[in-house]
């Protein structure tokens, strides 16, 4: 009855993901990863371009790649999410020798400033091919109390999110205010910024390429918008929640489910799992145990780990 029904149905949706993933073009899918592995490199720069601003000092390159991916590993597996990461940043920092605590703080302050432009280009790009798409919502008059719905859910989740942020924000203008850079050093790192997002809509872009779907450049920014938007909902590294938002939205720009799924799985396996398992070989190269700690009990502790 509905029992075989529902497993038939299952057992072809599985068989469409597999066909799907095995005609992907290794060609494409080893470009992305070579774009992403790039992007990890022009990231550390961008940290180091600050760095020298904040405390006149340039840490090796290979160290600061070591610490990005480490933060990348406790983003990934902390609830705390990109505050855990920026905790093991400052404690990688410190025992580098790059200053004092809030002088760590003070760069990841920056370099958060210095995103500022690129996300709102992508925003704005956004909007463009969100009002360009052909949406009857007229012919399904539920989809408006399904957005609404949406919307409240998403407001409920992100709440809490919200008043850290916020929290989290005032740190950093305190941060700004103490410790200011050149303004050229800042110009710097909102070109590097730049540079680093367009990385990331080129990865997806090869991604997206490597199974034939039909998307623009343009569309690609958007999905980057949507993995933007969906990082806020608190949940360990994104997972589930950035999976389902890249997928709904392959499928709303025009991609078959099975590609939407498949493109969706390459991709997270890229911006989640190698990053996670490079983290997590850097932090240990970084001296695993007493980031770790300083993880734990938030970034005023990384001062301590380093002494």
């Amino acid at each position: 009855g509905h029992s075989f029904a529902f497993r038939e149905y299952y057992t072809n949706v599985l068989s469409s993901i597999k066909e799907a993933l095995a005609r992907a073009d290794l060609t494409f899918v080893g470009l992305a990863l070579g774009v992403y592995l790039a992007s990890v490199v022009v990231v550390a720069l961008r940290w180091r371009v600050v760095l020298e601003g904040v405390t006149g000092r340039r840490p090796p390159l290979l160290q600061l790649v070591l610490a990005t991916f480490a933060s990348a590993f406790v983003s990934n597996i902390t609830p705390t999410g990109r505050l855990g990461g920026e905790a093991c940043r400052v404690a990688a920092l410190r025992r580098l020798g790059c200053g004092s605590v809030p002088r760590a703080m003070a760069t990841i302050a920056y370099e958060r400033l210095s995103e500022a432009p690129s996300i709102v280009a992508i925003a704005v790009v956004t909007l463009v091919v969100v009002g360009r798409l052909r949406i009857d919502a007229t012919a399904v008059p539920w989809a408006w109390w399904v957005a609404i719905g949406a919307g409240f859910v998403a407001a409920v989740l992100l709440r809490t999110r919200v008043a850290i942020g916020w929290r989290r924000l005032r740190e950093r203008l305190r941060a700004l205010h103490s410790f200011a850079i050149p303004a050229s050093t800042l110009a710097v790192a909102v070109a590097v910024s730049a540079v680093i997002w367009i990385l990331d809509v080129v990865r997806l872009r090869l991604v997206a390429a490597a199974f034939d779907a039909p998307v623009s450049f343009a569309q690609t920014a958007t999905l980057t918008a949507v993995t933007i938007v969906a990082g806020l909902v608190p949940t360990i590294g994104g997972l589930g929640v950035i999976e389902g938002g890249l997928v709904a939205a392959l499928i709303g720009l025009g991609v078959a489910p099975a590609d939407a799924v498949a493109i969706t799985i390459v991709e997270r396996s890229m911006s989640y799992g190698i990053a996670t398992v490079a983290g997590l070989g850097s932090l240990s190269l970084l001296g695993g145990r007493d980031l770790w700690k300083a993880v734990r009990v938030g970034p005023t502790a990384a001062e301590e780990t380093a002494t």
